[in-house]
């Protein structure tokens, strides 16, 4: 392709995106966020819970706590019929009491300060956690490229939908990907560390870490301080946590139990079967990832197999986890910008693969299309009508994680020659 060629498609992909990314924008203002409280924050009842803990020694998931968010987000109590409902407890703090310690300098600080500083955080985040992902794959792009990736990311559901409820998901995903980037450049401790972090929502590394235990003992002179660093950070968040709150994990563990009734704690196993059988379904397919990573266990952080499998265990806990939230999606980036890197080449793999790919593509892509198809309907229909249609751009939103773990899982399984021929969507 000529320069002049190359400009041109970039030019239009730095359009696309920004027409994507306003209209996801225009979705996520105007029609999936209309009538929310202006009060409603899933930070808030961090931040509350940090602040009462570190400043007056309360006890984040006290009843009395959990009373005072609700009030603040929900405008009152919410009330039950039957007391010891798990309903009381919701919108309460749902996290590990060592998530304080990462709020600590925001307790001093008025809520809608914190707010401001975690929207520009959130943010910035976001960015780096692509740059980190990137440096992982070891995919070097220019400015403009990166820009349209910075773009599209940015102008996703998954992270305007974390921005817009201020979900810690975004800083979870960040440290995930500080993880697997300083792995790639052989920062062990740092690595463990990071990952130790990354448990303030445990779910979403459940099965990043068993995969990390194999590979570290595919080399285990050489990648045991991943393991000391991790132990060691763990136990002095937990370690910690007792000192201020004794006897604090019996009651997160109440908390969580609770958690899943009063949400619709389910996984797309459990939709797509029953609970029960989706349990042993999700069993299954962890039995089978973790026997595709044991094959590259041996598999250096810096190759792309290691960068596969990794990308792998993300999506399949987004499959399991009891959550349907799109904010977490934003531990398929990885994966996402794996089928990007070597597109070309598993395009020319097999037809399985194009058809694989191509269904992944389009379930990641329905959401910008139908968004925009909302924003041009605003210009001719009342608010009213959109309104009635704000599940469209979320229809596929349940089968993303599923669709990237079926191709990410194929690829790994099959080897396709992809790991020597990779062919990147922005030509140099």
């Amino acid at each position: 392709m000529t320069a002049v060629g190359q400009t041109r498609r970039r030019m239009l992909l730095l359009a696309l995106s920004i027409l994507s990314a306003c209209s996801m924008w225009h979705f996520v203002t105007h029609v999936w966020g209309a009538g929310q409280s202006a009060e409603f924050s899933d930070l808030y009842a961090r931040w509350w819970g940090a602040h009462e803990l570190l400043l007056h020694r309360r006890d984040p998931y006290s009843p009395a706590v959990t009373r005072e968010i609700q009030i603040v987000i929900y405008g009152a109590p919410v009330a039950t019929s039957n007391p010891g409902d798990a309903a009381e407890l919701a919108g309460g703090f749902a996290y590990p009491i060592y998530v304080a310690f990462l709020m600590w300098p925001t307790v001093y600080l008025s809520f809608p300060v914190a707010q401001a500083i975690f929207l520009g955080l959130f943010v910035a985040l976001t960015l780096v956690s692509l740059r980190l992902w990137l440096y992982a794959l070891r995919w070097r792009l220019p400015a403009t490229e990166f820009g349209i990736l910075a773009v599209f990311t940015l102008g996703s559901f998954p992270v305007l939908q974390g921005l817009k409820l201020q979900n810690l998901s975004l800083l979870v995903a960040f440290l995930a990907a500080a993880a697997m980037a300083s792995l790639a450049a052989d920062y062990f401790v740092v690595a463990g560390l990071l990952l130790a972090g990354a448990t303030i929502k445990p779910q979403f590394v459940i099965l990043l870490i068993p995969w990390l235990a194999l590979w570290i003992m595919g080399d285990w002179q050489r990648r045991r301080r991943l393991a000391l660093s991790f132990l060691a950070a763990m136990s002095g968040l937990i370690l910690g946590s007792e000192m201020l709150a004794p006897g604090w994990i019996t009651r997160f563990l109440t908390v969580v139990r609770a958690y899943r009734h009063y949400t619709f704690g389910h996984s797309l196993l459990d939709v797509w079967f029953t609970p029960r059988i989706g349990a042993v379904v999700a069993a299954m397919l962890l039995l089978a990832v973790l026997a595709l990573g044991w094959r590259c266990r041996s598999c250096p952080a810096q190759s792309s197999r290691f960068f596969l499998a990794s990308s792998l265990m993300l999506a399949t806990t987004l499959v399991v986890i009891p959550t349907l939230e799109p904010h977490s999606h934003l531990l398929l980036l990885p994966g996402i910008l794996f089928l990007l890197r070597y597109g070309g080449a598993i395009w020319r793999a097999s037809k399985l693969a194009r058809l694989l790919l191509t269904a992944a593509w389009i379930l990641v892509g329905w959401a910008w299309v139908a968004a925009f198809g909302m924003t041009l309907a605003a210009i001719w229909l009342p608010a009213g009508t959109l309104l009635k249609f704000w599940e469209l751009p979320l229809y596929t939103s349940p089968l993303v994680p599923f669709g990237i773990l079926v191709v990410l899982g194929f690829l790994l399984g099959n080897e396709a020659g992809i790991f020597r021929t990779g062919s990147m969507i922005f030509e140099a």
